[in-house]
């Protein structure tokens, strides 16, 4: 519960900052932490007339207005902390788009989001700068998943037609 918590400090300061890398638990975390966030921004402005809310408002000494400019920054910061953390997850992993692909195209399929919550990142420097230090040690001595798998995970389709060159 600890790194749960940690990681999703960590996320929210860090919301408009896509450089580094994350490890896939620290992702794992601030996906999860991202959706329960939202949730309770929802349930604060769904609820916002019971007697805890109200008593908060008063406590700031905010008008109606303000309440909800403050309630939509902060979703808007939860949502570009989620946003940062999967950039910082891309490059983890330095994942090379083809160039007939789109981010579009990439972040609409459910592999992308199975490979960034699944696979452990390199514990070598790559060019967004040095591993996480929570990414496990490799049992493998070459490097943990050759560019070439990982790029046949993300692109190639199921049916095997498709070839990355």
């Amino acid at each position: 519960m600890i790194h749960f918590i940690k990681n999703n400090i960590y996320a929210l300061f860090h919301f408009l900052s896509p450089s580094g890398r994350d490890s896939r638990q620290t992702f794992c975390d601030v996906y999860k932490g991202s959706i329960l966030l939202v949730f309770v921004g929802i349930f604060v402005a769904v609820w916002r007339n019971t007697l805890s809310v109200l008593y908060l408002r008063e406590w700031l000494a905010l008008s109606e207005t303000a309440w909800w400019i403050m309630l939509a920054i902060f979703e808007v910061v939860v949502l570009l902390s989620f946003i940062c953390a999967t950039v910082r997850r891309w490059q983890d992993l330095d994942i090379r788009m083809p160039a007939n692909e789109s981010v579009r195209e990439l972040i609409q399929r459910a592999r992308f989001w199975k490979v960034l919550s699944t696979v452990e990142g390199s514990t070598e420097t790559n060019k967004y700068g040095p591993a996480p230090a929570d990414n496990p040690k490799s049992l493998l001595t070459e490097g943990e998943l050759p560019q070439e798998e990982l790029q046949k995970q993300l692109f190639v389709d199921l049916g095997g037609i498709e070839e990355i060159k």
